[in-house]
């Protein structure tokens, strides 16, 4: 209790020692087809919170909420022999430090790398021939996260940003995978 009361106090007073607050918005989408019956579909959207304490560092604190569906399905003479349907939700709070390559952020072109840690959550119902429904709840885990983008910059205190994030993400018995995600979204300056 002790730490969140003091994370809570810092990040409140944040305002006072950082140059300038950036609130961000990202949506990401992806579909992979094999065929029309076999598919992985993915969407997030991302909200983020970043105080930057010299011209090009800044700690970022964001969100992200995933829906992924995967469908299974094998087709033979025209009759579904069996058919499977994965709906994963994932949650995402994560803290990263951000390095911007330039030192003037009212430049038109910003890239940037970053590197921190995420708390995932994730959920998975799985639903094998509109029949048998289960849940699959995986531990919560705190992951390395890191990710490089870049931000246009469209007038002093708006811009856009795309960016590719990753997350080392473990999936049992000591073994990890890396997930990933393209987001572009934009970004205010206050």
């Amino acid at each position: 209790m002790k730490r969140i009361l003091v994370i809570t106090l810092l990040l409140a007073s944040s305002q006072a020692w950082a140059i300038f607050t950036e609130v961000g918005l990202n949506y990401g989408k992806k579909k992979t087809s094999i065929d029309g019956d076999n598919y992985t579909s993915t969407e997030s959207t991302t909200g983020s919170l970043s105080f930057y304490f010299f011209e090009s560092l800044a700690l970022e604190l964001s969100y992200t909420n995933a829906l992924s569906i995967q469908q299974e399905k094998t087709v033979s003479s025209g009759t579904v022999i069996s058919q499977t349907t994965i709906v994963q939700t994932t949650e995402a709070y994560g803290a990263d430090l951000i390095w911007v390559f330039v030192s003037d952020r009212k430049a038109f072109f910003q890239p940037y790398v970053k590197g921190g840690a995420a708390q995932l959550k994730r959920v998975q119902e799985v639903k094998v021939n509109n029949l048998q429904t289960y849940t699959l709840t995986p531990d919560v885990s705190i992951v390395p996260s890191y990710g490089i983008g870049f931000k246009i910059a469209l007038t002093d205190t708006f811009g856009l940003k795309v960016s590719y994030d990753a997350w080392k993400t473990p999936i049992g018995s000591g073994v990890t995978t890396t997930d990933d995600s393209l987001r572009a979204g934009v970004s205010w300056i206050f």
